[in-house]
């Protein structure tokens, strides 16, 4: 009798089971990132990244979903979307860089007239890290592919010598001789357009840091990105410095 009892209630038992499971899950997620800043208000959002001083993210509360970012300091937590939360405590701020203003630390009777130059002192400092990295990084591609295109012009050269040493064949004189001529100018063309972008991105890039270094403002930032560890089931921070 109870056996039969017990046999007829385990499915039952499953459904609930199943059913409350499915109820919690659709309770703990979310359909967007929520930030709750410390007078308790709320900011409907989809993060796009966090730093150690700001959070970027679209505003789910405007028409348009607008682009728009908030300083940690006035952060006390993020709700993630899958349902984990992020709490900003007091240590994470350490080391926080005020915010500056475009145009603050420049001398508006005394403006360089190089355009580039006025760019640098007018911008604030969180966009002269940007305007650092940019030129860094494509000063690192100009060397590289100054470095690819030499070889390339060198490797071509001494094949064609090779080639067109081998053999009695006019085809191979012809073809030798072609490869000679064209592949070390193709190569020491591009060689060269690589380093002048080098020499240029990297001047560019230390008027950059020499500008931060008078503001005495930060070169390095410390990228801060959320994650969510299924395994574990727990929510995680991901911190990357980049120079």
């Amino acid at each position: 009798m109870l056996l039969h009892t017990f046999k007829r209630l385990l499915p039952i038992a499953c459904v609930v089971v199943s059913l409350s499971a499915s109820f919690s899950q659709a309770q703990t997620g979310r359909k967007n990132d929520v930030i709750v800043k410390r007078d308790s208000s709320r900011i409907q959002a989809i993060i796009t990244q966090m730093s150690y001083e700001k959070i970027n993210y679209r505003d789910l509360g405007t028409a348009d979903s607008a682009k728009a970012y908030i300083y940690l300091d006035k952060v006390a937590k993020v709700l993630l979307k899958n349902g984990k939360t992020i709490h900003v405590r007091d240590s994470v701020l350490i080391g926080h860089v005020p915010p500056d203003s475009v145009g603050q630390w420049a001398d508006k009777n005394n403006l360089p007239t190089d355009a580039f130059e006025r760019s640098v002192v007018m911008a604030n400092s969180d966009q002269l890290r940007d305007k650092y990295q940019y030129h860094k990084d494509r000063s690192i591609d100009g060397k590289t592919g100054a470095i690819v295109f030499t070889s390339v012009a060198v490797a071509t050269l001494i094949s064609g010598i090779i080639i067109s040493s081998t053999g009695d064949s006019p085809d191979n004189k012809t073809i030798g001789t072609s490869l000679a001529i064209t592949g070390p100018v193709v190569g020491g063309v591009l060689g060269l357009v690589g380093f002048r972008n080098y020499k240029r991105h990297r001047a560019k890039a230390e008027k950059v840091k020499t500008e931060l270094e008078r503001r005495d403002q930060p070169l390095s930032q410390l990228h801060i990105s959320p994650g969510f560890d299924p395994f574990n089931k727990s929510g995680r921070l991901t911190l990357r410095l980049s120079f």
